[in-house]
C-alpha cells in the first residue's frame, strides 16, 4: 500500500511539473531558507496534494528541503516536515475544513517542547489570482477567490492557469517561541492555529486584494452614506435641483469614478507589458523590495511614486503583480480617460479623477467615499502626490487633496492599519524625451490624445537602457502621525515626508552622474579623462556616505560610466588634437537638465560647503561653514526634497578631506587645493552643481533689499523677470531658473520662517540675517552676476 502511495505521488508529481510554471514570492526570501543549524517545517493551509506537490516542486528549485524530507526527531521518530493546517471532507467538490488539528502538527509541536532550532513557514498556493466578482463565470468557479478552491477547480487550473501559480512563503515562526512550556497542550494548538490562520489570511489579502461586492452594490454604499447625503441635501437646500436628481448625478459620478478590475485583461496586460519591456529596456533594478514585504501582510499601502513617466504606474503596477502581490487601484486623471485606452486603464486598475472638485460638493463627496470603500475593504491604492509628471526632472511639491481625505479616512476607522510606500523610479533614457525637451523650450503641454498611444508604438526600435525602481522606507501612518503637528498642518508635513523618503531612495544611473558634471562646465564640453576623474570623485564621495542614505549607485567602473552614456548616444565625441572631448549639443542639454535634476539634492550639501570655499583667498571656520550651511541649506532642502540633518555638515566636510577637495589650514580652517590642480578644478565643478539655484535665491533676497521695499506679490514677478534676463544674457540652460513656483515657494519659506515679515501696506520687511547671507554672496555669486542683480534692484 506505502509503494503504491509513493509511485501514485511520484507519478503525480512528474505530470504537474511537466504542467506547471510556479513563482515564488514572500517575505521569507529576504533571508536565505537553508537548513544549516535549524530545522525547517512548512505549514499548508488547507490539505492538498496538488498543493503539497507544487511546493515540494518550489523548493527543489530553489534549494530548499523538501516537505517531504525527515525532520530530526529528538525521540528517534521520522516525522516529515510538513502539515496540513484544515482537514480535508470527501468528495471532489468538497471543501476544507478545521474540525480536528492535525495528527501531524501535533506530534511536531510536541516534539518541538525539546528542540530550539525549528521554524514554522506557512505556505499558501495560489492557482491563479482574481478579486472576487461576480460578473464573470469563469472567475467564479475556475480562479483563486476568498471561497476555498475544491479539487475540481485545482484540477482546471492546473491546466488554464498552469503559468499563474504562486507559492507564497510566510514570515517565519520559531516553534520555541510558540511552544510556550507554560502553556498546556491544546492551548498552545490553539495559538499556533490562530496564528496561521491570521498569517494565511494576510496572504491572501497582500495576494489577491480584498473580497470586493458587486459594483451596484458599493455604488449604492457609497449614494447612501452619510457624506453623500449630506453633500445632496446641501445642495438642495442651496439650489433648484430635487434630491432625486441630485441622487442620479452622484450616480454618474460614481460611475465616472469607478475602477473595473479584470483579471483577464490584467493577464493580457502582463504578457505584452513583458514583451514591451523586453524590447525597449535592458533590464529592470529593483530595490528595497524587502521593506514592501514586511509590511504588506498587516498594514493598507498606499503608493505614492515619484511621476516621471507614463511607464511609472505600468511598470509598478507590473512588478507587483510578478511578484506576488496585489495590483493598487490607481488615481488617475480624466484627461486619460480617453476611447478604449481609458476602459483598458479602468480594467488595470484605474480609477478617474477630476483635477478639482470645487465647483462640484457632490462629485467630491462620492470620490471619497469611493475611497474610503477601497481603504476600508483592504485594498492598496496608488496615486502621484505632485499630481502630475515632472518637466523639470525635480520632484513637484505635494498636491494636498487626496492626502487630506486619507488623514480624514484614517481618523474615521480603518480595519486594517495604512502605510505609504514612496518609490522612486530612475530612468537612462525616457520615453516621453521628444516632448519633454520641446515644453523645457517653451513649447506649450500637449493634451493627451490617442495619437499619441499610436505614436508610442514606434519606440520599440529604440533603446531605452534600464529603469531603477526603488522602495523607500515606508510611513506607517499610525506610528508617523504627532499630536504635536496641528491638524490642519499634517497633511502639508506627511507630504513633505513621503517626497524626502522618495528623494533619500533615489537611483543615481550614469546618465545623471555624467549630467551633473557635463552641465556645470561652461561650454558643455569637457576633456575625456577630466570627466572620468569627475565621475570617479561623485561615487566615491556617494560610496563614503553611504550609510546614511539609500541611494543606489552604479557598479560599474568610472571610465564604463561615460562609454555607457556615450553608447546610449547622450554625449557627442569631437576628436581634437590635444585628445578627445565630450560634449551635448544645445538642445540634448536642456535635456540633460532633466537627468541632472532628478539626483542633484544628492550632492547638494557637499556643494554648498564646496562654494563657500573654492573662491575664499582665507581659510574659512569650522564655525562659520557651520552657522552659513544651517542658515542657507534648509532652503536648499525645502526645494529640492532633501534631508537635512544639523550634524551632516561635518561629516560631508571630512568626506570632502578625505577625497583631497578640501584641505586643513594651521588655524583649522578649510581652505580649497592650490588653484592650478585637479582637485581644485574637482572642487569647482561641485561647487558649480547648486550654483545657479543660489544665484536664483539671491535674485530675491537683492530685490528684497532695495530700497523701495516691494510687497509679496511684486517681489515674486520682479524675481521672475529678473531671472528671466539673467538667463538669457549669461546663457543659463536652465529651464527652471526662472520658474515662477520655485521663487514663491522660497518667498512663502522666508516668510513662513520669520525671516521676512509684512509691514505697513503689505510691503516686505526682513531681519539682520539677510545682511550676512549677502554678505557671505560675495564669496560666492560671481561678481558680475551680483552687480547685475543690484542694478536691476
Amino acid at each position: 500500500m506505502r509503494r503504491a502511495k509513493q509511485f501514485g505521488y511520484w507519478l503525480s508529481r512528474r505530470l504537474i511539473h511537466a504542467i506547471i510554471r510556479p513563482r515564488i514570492a514572500g517575505p521569507a526570501l529576504e533571508t536565505p531558507l537553508e537548513e544549516g543549524d535549524r530545522e525547517i517545517v512548512y505549514a499548508l493551509e488547507n490539505r492538498s496534494l496538488s498543493d503539497l506537490i507544487v511546493l515540494d516542486i518550489i523548493a527543489a528549485k530553489n534549494g530548499l528541503p523538501s516537505p517531504l524530507s525527515p525532520l530530526e526527531n529528538p525521540q528517534g521518530h521520522e516525522e516529515r516536515r510538513f502539515f496540513f493546517l484544515n482537514r480535508a471532507s470527501h468528495g471532489w467538490f468538497r471543501r476544507n475544513t478545521m474540525t480536528t488539528y492535525s495528527a501531524r502538527m501535533v506530534r511536531i509541536l510536541a516534539s518541538s517542547r525539546q528542540t530550539t532550532n525549528a521554524v514554522l513557514v506557512p505556505v499558501a498556493v495560489f492557482w491563479g489570482r482574481a478579486p472576487n466578482r461576480e460578473r464573470s463565470i469563469y472567475r467564479t468557479f475556475l480562479t483563486e477567490n476568498w471561497v476555498v478552491t475544491s479539487r475540481f477547480k485545482r484540477l482546471a487550473n492546473l491546466f488554464l492557469s498552469r503559468k499563474e501559480i504562486l507559492v507564497y512563503l510566510g514570515t517565519e515562526l520559531p516553534l520555541a517561541e510558540l511552544v510556550d512550556p507554560s502553556l498546556s497542550e491544546n492551548r498552545i494548538l490553539r495559538r499556533t492555529a490562530r496564528l496561521l490562520r491570521v498569517q494565511f489570511r494576510n496572504q491572501r489579502v497582500a495576494t489577491m486584494g480584498p473580497d470586493f461586492s458587486h459594483q451596484r452594490t458599493m455604488i449604492s454604499q457609497i449614494i447612501h452614506s452619510r457624506p453623500v447625503r449630506a453633500a445632496i441635501a446641501g445642495e438642495s437646500e442651496a439650489g433648484d435641483a430635487s434630491e432625486e436628481k441630485l441622487e442620479k448625478h452622484a450616480r454618474r459620478a460614481a460611475m465616472s469614478i469607478f475602477s473595473h478590475m479584470s483579471y483577464p485583461t490584467i493577464r493580457v496586460l502582463e504578457r505584452l507589458l513583458t514583451w514591451f519591456w523586453h524590447r525597449i529596456y535592458n533590464g529592470v533594478n529593483v530595490h528595497g523590495w524587502q521593506r514592501i514585504n514586511r509590511v504588506a501582510a498587516t498594514h493598507t499601502l498606499i503608493y505614492v511614486p515619484a511621476h516621471r513617466s507614463h511607464v511609472d504606474y505600468m511598470l509598478l503596477s507590473y512588478l507587483l503583480f510578478q511578484r506576488g502581490l496585489m495590483i493598487p487601484h490607481i488615481a488617475a486623471g480624466d484627461n486619460l480617460n480617453l476611447p478604449v485606452l481609458g476602459n483598458i486603464l479602468r480594467r488595470a486598475g484605474a480609477f478617474f479623477m477630476r483635477r478639482s472638485f470645487r465647483e462640484d460638493p457632490i462629485y467630491g463627496a462620492v470620490f471619497s467615499e469611493y475611497l474610503y470603500q477601497i481603504y476600508r475593504r483592504g485594498h492598496c491604492v496608488e496615486f502621484f502626490l505632485e499630481g502630475g509628471r515632472t518637466r523639470t526632472g525635480r520632484l513637484l511639491p505635494a498636491r494636498l487633496g487626496l492626502l487630506k481625505m486619507t488623514l480624514e479616512h484614517h481618523e474615521r476607522g480603518m480595519p486594517r492599519p495604512l502605510a505609504f510606500v514612496p518609490v522612486y523610479f530612475g530612468y537612462e533614457k525616457l520615453i516621453e524625451a521628444g516632448s519633454y525637451r520641446d515644453e523645457l523650450q517653451g513649447a506649450e503641454k500637449r493634451s493627451e490624445s490617442i495619437s499619441d498611444l499610436m505614436h508610442s508604438l514606434r519606440l520599440i526600435k529604440q533603446n531605452f537602457g534600464k529603469v531603477d525602481v526603488n522602495f523607500a522606507e515606508p510611513l506607517r501612518l499610525d506610528e508617523w502621525l504627532d499630536s504635536s503637528i496641528p491638524p490642519n498642518e499634517q497633511a502639508a508635513e506627511l507630504g513633505d515626508e513621503v517626497l524626502r523618503r522618495i528623494n533619500n531612495s533615489a537611483a543615481i544611473n550614469p546618465i545623471n552622474l555624467v549630467a551633473l558634471i557635463t552641465l556645470c562646465t561652461p561650454r558643455l564640453a569637457i576633456d575625456e579623462q577630466l570627466l572620468v576623474d569627475q565621475v570617479q570623485c561623485y561615487l566615491d564621495l556617494l560610496i563614503a556616505d553611504r550609510n546614511h542614505h539609500d541611494y543606489s549607485v552604479p557598479s560599474m567602473t568610472a571610465t564604463e560610466v561615460v562609454a555607457y552614456v556615450e553608447q546610449l548616444r547622450m554625449l557627442k565625441r569631437e576628436k581634437e588634437e590635444f585628445g578627445d572631448v565630450l560634449s551635448h549639443d544645445p538642445s540634448s542639454a536642456v535635456l540633460m537638465t532633466w537627468y541632472r535634476n532628478n539626483v542633484i539634492h544628492t550632492l547638494a550639501l557637499p556643494s554648498l560647503i564646496a562654494c563657500l570655499v573654492v573662491n575664499r583667498r582665507r581659510p574659512l571656520s569650522k564655525e562659520a561653514m557651520t552657522r552659513l550651511v544651517r542658515t542657507v541649506f534648509p532652503y536648499l532642502a525645502a526645494e529640492l526634497h532633501a534631508v537635512n540633518h544639523p550634524e551632516a555638515s561635518a561629516r560631508w566636510a571630512e568626506h570632502l578631506i578625505d577625497a583631497g577637495l578640501l584641505t586643513i589650514h594651521s588655524n583649522g580652517g578649510f581652505c580649497a587645493p592650490p588653484v592650478n590642480s585637479r582637485p581644485h578644478h574637482r572642487l569647482y565643478l561641485l561647487a558649480n552643481l547648486i550654483r545657479q539655484t543660489l544665484e536664483r535665491h539671491y535674485i530675491v533676497i537683492g530685490l528684497l533689499t532695495q530700497s523701495k521695499r516691494p510687497t509679496r506679490t511684486e517681489l515674486g514677478v520682479q524675481s521672475r523677470q529678473v531671472a528671466h534676463k539673467m538667463s538669457r544674457i549669461y546663457g543659463l540652460n536652465a529651464p527652471e531658473f526662472f520658474d515662477a513656483k520655485l521663487f514663491d515657494s522660497f518667498i512663502d519659506k522666508l516668510i513662513a520662517d520669520g525671516v521676512v515679515f509684512e509691514g505697513d501696506e503689505g510691503k516686505l520687511n526682513y531681519q539682520p540675517i539677510v545682511d550676512e547671507v549677502l554678505k557671505a554672496a560675495e564669496q560666492v555669486i560671481d561678481p558680475e552676476f551680483r552687480y547685475a542683480i543690484l542694478r536691476e534692484s
